[in-house]
């Protein structure tokens, strides 16, 4: 394939997918021996699109890109990226180019999470949800999931399309806890309504835990929902692997993000920093969140208003949240309470040992700062540490002390 065109394809539509990834300016040369997916070292992939391309492109990230045994790899989605423009690589050459690429990334979002032989299925339910977003169901936006695994029909004969074309097939899940199950022959299993166990899903936002929960009983398991916002989120083994929001599709590394973080060091309250902007991020409260590193203990003080400071409690809003906290870690927290507290206006602000300092903080910005009064929060934060904003579109940005005041990692 011509070198500029997957260039220009892949800038524009798989390296938003990856945080904190680049596009290097040189091809690496390549012969036929070479797969056309491969690490060349854990912070480098390459890729091509044929066999016998001489070059390849290559990807290159400071920390490792994820490995073999983690659902949410780089490197499967770009397999299913170079296979996909494989398969279009003459059309692309012509007129049809723009008209294929804007409905491409769905059929690769569908190839990345699909076992072999459900790939089809997987984009027809994409497809239906995404016809379902477009429409109302007595006034109100369309809420659902379907489910795909490879269980045997339900001996009536319908299908997804004989559901799907009746009113009623809408509303039959709520997209939280139950869902329509079809299997890769589009044919209806069931109707399922489903628990939610105590095992922790740390990769899904806490109010698809059931569904995220269900895809993680048997690997083949893909489940897609449609949320009244119009997103689609497609789930596997447990993790949220792809959203659609705004007509754009976003793939969610997860392990990356959280090894990208870098404060505190411990492993469990980065990943329920994670969770938590997760949740603020599908629940659209929006967030801003700061770690205190160890060598600013003490100093953090100046930039807080004494109000709101836990430990001194002196205003109604402390006093309450002091009282609610208790002497519980941030990691240690229902996600349900992490999500609430991170909701209220101003900053929620821990240390590296995950203790709560101060809830819906006014901070004292150095002056200079740009962007909203989030972003301006989260980047003062990010000096003393880690500061990580969400907005009120959903979007997740971290800022880090050593990023030289540049993001430090970027999710949707």
């Amino acid at each position: 394939m011509n070198e500029e065109l997957l260039r220009e394809i892949s800038e524009k539509y798989l390296l938003p997918c990856f945080s904190g990834a680049t596009l290097e300016a040189n091809a690496a040369t390549s012969t036929a021996r070479e797969s056309t997916v491969s690490f060349i070292n854990p912070q480098v992939i390459g890729f091509k699109v044929n066999r016998t391309d001489n070059y390849r492109l290559q990807f290159k990230r400071d920390q490792p890109f994820a490995q073999q045994d983690d659902p949410a790899r780089e490197k499967l989605v770009i397999e299913a990226f170079t296979e996909i423009v494989g398969n279009m690589e003459k059309e692309l050459a012509s007129p049809l180019k723009d008209d294929l690429l804007s409905t491409f990334q769905r059929r690769v979002a569908a190839k990345a999470v699909a076992e072999p032989g459900s790939e089809k299925a997987t984009l027809a339910v994409i497809d239906q949800l995404a016809l379902w977003a477009t429409r109302l169901y007595e006034g109100a936006a369309i809420s659902s999931a379907i489910g795909i695994s490879l269980a045997d029909g339900n001996g009536i004969g319908l299908t997804l399309n004989d559901i799907a074309g009746s009113d009623f097939g809408a509303v039959l899940a709520n997209g939280f806890d139950t869902l329509l199950e079809i299997n890769p022959d589009l044919k209806f299993v069931a109707h399922r309504v489903l628990p939610t166990r105590d095992t922790p899903v740390p990769y899904c936002p806490w109010r698809h835990t059931a569904i995220a929960q269900w895809t993680s009983e048997a690997r083949e398991r893909v489940a897609v929902v449609l949320n009244r916002l119009g997103e689609i989120l497609i789930f596997r083994q447990g993790q949220l692997l792809f959203a659609r929001r705004g007509g754009t599709w976003h793939f969610l590394t997860h392990q990356p993000i959280i090894r990208q973080m870098s404060v505190p060091k411990d492993q469990d309250i980065r990943k329920a920093i994670y969770e938590t902007t997760l949740d603020a991020s599908f629940s659209r409260t929006g967030a801003c969140l700061g770690v205190v590193s160890h060598e600013f203990a003490g100093k953090w003080t100046g930039v807080i208003a004494r109000a709101d400071l836990l430990d001194d409690a002196s205003s109604t809003k402390s006093k309450a949240i002091k009282q609610i906290i208790g002497d519980r870690k941030f990691h240690d927290l229902h996600r349900t309470l992490r999500q609430e507290l991170v909701a209220i206006d101003g900053a929620t602000v821990i240390d590296h040992k995950g203790k709560v300092l101060a809830v819906g903080a006014i901070l004292q910005i150095e002056g200079g700062s740009t962007g909203g009064g989030r972003t301006a929060a989260a980047r003062q934060l990010g000096t003393m540490g880690l500061g990580v904003k969400v907005s009120q579109d959903g979007g997740i940005t971290g800022f880090r002390q050593k990023a030289n005041d540049a993001t430090a990692f970027r999710v949707m």
